[in-house]
């Protein structure tokens, strides 16, 4: 069965849209500086939405310069094979990211952008990094961070500090009944989310302000022989 991971916005309004765009475009230099692309770099968003009503569904298709070497990979219930049409030369794949049908580092670098919260249980988080990092000798994922005071899917506030049954209970209480569900929304701290990585590679944070005022988290991942 897939994991039911999701990362759609589009149930938001269209001024939460805005800021999740101005949020990516800084996503996307923060790859640009820990990355450093180049033209002859194979390249894969691992996670992309089918969601077209606003840029920051698709903001790395959009902004990523060198389109014939980007390989945008989603589940077929995400409905993204537009993507092509859309950005002339981009590669589109379907696949779970659980199981990606690509040899051991097929590609140089690649992004994983708020999608591992959506994964479902711990375990199954481990399953989807683990994968991605396999067929990547670089990559960058981000994650809302738990820390920070609120919960950035749904504005509310110090309720994700709580145990996850109270959290969950809040949730449907305010009528998120589909982000109350695990599959749908597990949230990560930094030391949590450090421990989804495979042991055998080099990964680190990258420090980006205070804490407590840090909305996402970002982890870079280096295969040792890709250093």
């Amino acid at each position: 069965m897939p994991i039911d991971y999701t990362a759609n916005l589009g149930i938001l309004d269209r001024w939460k849209n805005d800021l999740a765009m101005r949020v990516r475009r800084k996503v996307f230099r923060q790859f640009w500086r820990a990355m450093k692309p180049t033209r002859e770099m194979r390249v894969a968003d691992f996670g992309v939405s089918g969601h077209r009503d606003h840029p920051a569904h698709f903001f790395f298709e959009t902004l990523y310069p060198w389109k014939d070497r980007l390989t945008a990979i989603g589940r077929e219930a995400e409905n993204a094979g537009w993507m092509p049409d859309q950005f002339p030369g981009l590669t589109f794949l379907e696949a779970d990211l659980r199981e990606i049908p690509l040899p051991d580092h097929y590609f140089d670098i690649g992004i994983c952008n708020a999608v591992v919260e959506h994964a479902g249980t711990y375990d199954e988080q481990v399953a989807l990094v683990r994968e991605v990092c396999r067929v990547s000798r670089k990559v960058m994922f981000t994650t809302p961070n738990k820390d920070f005071p609120v919960e950035v899917h749904t504005f509310v506030p110090l309720a994700h500090w709580l145990p996850d049954p109270q959290f969950r209970a809040i949730l449907r209480r305010l009528g998120h009944h589909d982000l109350a569900r695990i599959e749908q929304l597990n949230p990560l701290d930094a030391e949590t989310f450090v421990s989804l990585f495979p042991a055998d590679r080099d990964t680190h944070l990258v420090a980006s302000g205070l804490p407590l005022l840090r909305t996402n988290l970002i982890c870079v991942s280096v295969a040792q022989d890709g250093k």
